[in-house]
């Protein structure tokens, strides 16, 4: 799905760099950023392989989503469109936010501007140019979470084609999840909703339905699948006992990394 969408996104952005956090310093004043534009380029490209969820703040409020393709050619990173489904009105005005991630269990984020919209299968998307900086540290000091050792089983149901799919967890954020299923029977495919869904930590059942965001194979010697999507219909009991257990795990990370 990915690989066709890289095809949709071929519109040229205006080269508009990304404005500056009050409270960071400049680039040259703090190695922990990243300025070299072939830096920043390689670091999107591998970032876009990896999948991860992201954390997208718009107007001081946090919003989840996750980026679709990086263009090395263009200078321009896709995103998805952000939820709760809110944001999307705040990024329309703003046409700015600021994106957090994980990368090799190291912390990163960076700003966005001159933010486009645009559709495809019903679904928005946004383009911008790339980054001028990137905060990212390339040390260990904010938690890695181990999600693909714990094991955590997913089902539910996919509401298109009424299929089960059940795999495991390989990736937990408080907005959404990534599943590895066996194969994918089940057809699942960006912008289908799996319904019923449950995860199961600390003896604690979500109920939740899973907003489908991206589904690429995890190889291309492997039938097994990477699902990647965001929590829907979650319960504030169940945000609540999963903002906990991430806090858990972060916890024992830090441990570890000052053992």
């Amino acid at each position: 799905m990915l690989r066709k969408l890289k095809h949709l996104f071929s519109k040229p952005l205006p080269t508009e760099s990304a404005h500056d956090d009050d409270d960071e310093l400049l680039s040259f004043e703090n190695p922990n950023f990243i300025t070299d534009p072939d830096r920043i380029a390689k670091l999107l490209g591998e970032i876009e392989n990896s999948s991860p969820l992201c954390t997208v703040q718009v107007e001081g409020e946090d919003f989840s989503s996750s980026i679709l393709a990086v263009k090395l050619d263009k200078k321009v990173i896709i995103l998805d469109e952000l939820m709760p489904k809110h944001g999307n009105d705040f990024l329309l005005l703003s046409r700015s936010l600021k994106l957090s991630t994980f990368h090799k269990g190291i912390h990163l984020s960076f700003n966005l501007a001159g933010i486009e919209v645009g559709h495809s299968r019903g679904i928005n998307y946004y383009k911008a140019p790339f980054p001028d900086r990137v905060f990212y540290p390339q040390r260990r000091r904010t938690p890695r979470l181990e999600i693909s050792s714990i094991d955590i089983p997913f089902s539910g149901v996919v509401q298109r084609t009424g299929i089960s799919v059940g795999g495991s967890l390989f990736d937990l954020s408080r907005g959404g999840a990534g599943i590895t299923v066996p194969v994918n029977r089940a057809r699942v495919q960006r912008g289908d909703t799996v319904k019923n869904c449950q995860i199961t930590f600390e003896d604690y059942v979500m109920d939740f339905d899973l907003s489908v965001r991206f589904v690429k194979p995890v190889s291309a010697a492997s039938a097994k699948v990477q699902i990647g999507g965001l929590f829907e219909n979650l319960s504030a009991k169940s945000q609540s006992k999963l903002s906990y257990f991430i806090t858990s795990l972060e916890r024992v990370e830090i441990r570890k990394q000052k053992a």
